[in-house]
Order: structure tokens, then C-alpha cells, then sequence
């Protein structure tokens, strides 16, 4: 399985495997592959996933959070095959001593050559609020380099056409924008009056809501996917409802699922969406198969 302790030797032996293509043409040099495993150490701190399993499910957490967020989703979905790959944003949890992100070309190259020697078997996409939009723009991407995702699972975020709910942000004070994000809900109460906790989180909130503010590249905001869509809503979410989301099946040709669960914009927190990802996962995976067995 490579957790923790095991990836290093993981990427390694698959970093010697890569393909010399486009972006990933680089001499597999000693010095090369610890940095390489130095950086996907850092995006993925929790590990990759079992090594038996057979799809990879990437999550991309939302403004703010982490890749401690989707712990909870490994053990139920590993019983199905899936290993559970968290994604850590520079600046976020493990990584706080690294500067937030402020590009989508940064953050997405960034990605994109993070995943490179996790691309091993079948793997789909799962984002949350600002990860959803940084999942379709990565899956894009991922898909012109020949390596599409089995399935694009977006939660909580309206689609690239419509505005992103981060522009709420623009301009506001520091008690305007607290006032904003404890509107969002999911800071506990208990330290919601803790300066400290706003002297830390304050700066890195505005790197995120800018960057998921920013628009997208022009050429992501009409791109139509070949692989297929599932759009998560919570039902009492006020920033993302259900009748937004719905807006991502224009961004398809392969397919489309709307799931709504009980809860506001943080309903992964409490709604059991590991049910919805596996069912989600297996359709894929069946429908990859079978294009295989028909190729």
C-alpha cells in the first residue's frame, strides 16, 4: 500500500516507468526523482490510496481545507477498491509553511505533475466547492495529455459558467469577510472569537477565494468532457442548490448524475456521500471496461 511510509518507493518505480511524452519527457536522475518524491509527499501526506486498489480517487478539498477532510471517506470506499488519495494545497494543514497558491496555471502544472506517477490505473476527480473547480479545469487538462479521468464528481460549487460564489468576497474588509465565511458555516463555534485562529486563517481564505474567483482559462470554460459528470449538492446549500449544479451536465457528452443530500455548503461533514461514491465509481468503472472489451 503506498501510505506514507510506503510512496517514496511507490513513485519511484513508477516515476522510471513514465512514458519520455510532452511534459513528462525529464532524465530520471537520482537528484530528480527525491525531488519528485519530496513534492508528492507534500501533495499527498496521507498516501495515495492501497495499492490493491483498483481506481484512484483524487479529492480536492475546498477554500481553506485540507486533505484531512476526506479521511473519514477511506476505509468505507478501500472495501470497494477505491483508494482514497487527498490532495494537501500549498499553505493548508501539513503544508503551512509554504506560501497559498494564487494562479490556476501554477496550481494546475503543480498538479498535474504531482498525479503524473499516480496515473497508474483508473482514477477519477473529486472536488469540493473550490476543488470542484479546480477538478474540472485539472480533468481538462489531464484529458489533453491523454490521460482522462474515469468520471468527474464536482460538490458544492456552481459550474464554470456561472459566476464562482468566491466573487462575494471581492473588496471586503477583514469583518465584512469573517462575517462572510461564518455565513458559510463549517468554522466551529468554540473558536470563531479566537484572533489567533483569524490572524492565521484570514490571509490564507483570501489567497483561496481569490484564486476561485479568478476566472478560468477561456478555453476550460467551454470545454466539454468525454468522460461523465456527477454533480453533489447539498439541499440547504445557499451558495450551490441543486438547481445550479444541474448546470453541470452542459459540460458533458458521456453522461450526467445530480445527487442532493441533507445539509448546507459543508455537507460532506455530516451526509454519508460514500454510498453515492461508490455507486458513482462502479458505473464508471463498468463503463471503462466495457469500452476496453469493445476496443
Amino acid at each position: 500500500m503506498p501510505e506514507v511510509n510506503a510512496l517514496p518507493v511507490f513513485l519511484c518505480a513508477q516515476l522510471r516507468r513514465l512514458p519520455c511524452q510532452g511534459w513528462a519527457c525529464t532524465p530520471w536522475n537520482d537528484d530528480f526523482l527525491m525531488t519528485a518524491i519530496q513534492e508528492s509527499r507534500a501533495w499527498f501526506p496521507f498516501g495515495a490510496g492501497g495499492e490493491d486498489a483498483h481506481t484512484r480517487l483524487f479529492c480536492l478539498p475546498f477554500a481553506g481545507g485540507g486533505a484531512s477532510n476526506f479521511l473519514p471517506l477511506r476505509a468505507r470506499l478501500a472495501e470497494a477498491g477505491v483508494g482514497v488519495a487527498p490532495v494537501q494545497y500549498p499553505g493548508h494543514e501539513t503544508r503551512l509553511g509554504e506560501a497559498p497558491l494564487h494562479a490556476w496555471e501554477e496550481m494546475l502544472a503543480a498538479l498535474q505533475a504531482a498525479l503524473a506517477p499516480l496515473l497508474d490505473r483508473p482514477y477519477a476527480l473529486f472536488g469540493y466547492s473550490m476543488g470542484a473547480r479546480l477538478a474540472f479545469a485539472l480533468a481538462a487538462r489531464l484529458a489533453a495529455a491523454g490521460m482522462a479521468p474515469v468520471r468527474l464528481i464536482v460538490a458544492a460549487h456552481p459550474p464554470p459558467d456561472l459566476p464562482s460564489p468566491a466573487l462575494q468576497a471581492a473588496g471586503l474588509d477583514d469583518q465584512a469577510f469573517k462575517a462572510l465565511l461564518l455565513r458559510y458555516g463549517g468554522i466551529p463555534a468554540e473558536i470563531s472569537h479566537e484572533q489567533e485562529f483569524w490572524d492565521l486563517t484570514l490571509p490564507l481564505m483570501r489567497a483561496d477565494f481569490a484564486l476561485a474567483a479568478a476566472p478560468l482559462d477561456a478555453d476550460a470554460d467551454v470545454a466539454t468532457a468525454s468522460y461523465p459528470i456527477a454533480a453533489y449538492a447539498g439541499i440547504d446549500d445557499v451558495h450551490a442548490d441543486a438547481k445550479s449544479m444541474a448546470g453541470w451536465g452542459r459540460f458533458t457528452t458521456a453522461g450526467f448524475v445530480l445527487r442532493e443530500f441533507a445539509g448546507d455548503h459543508f455537507f460532506l461533514r455530516g451526509a454519508d456521500v460514500c454510498a453515492a461514491l461508490n455507486t458513482d465509481l462502479a458505473l464508471a468503472r463498468s463503463a471503462d471496461l466495457s469500452s476496453l472489451v469493445s476496443a
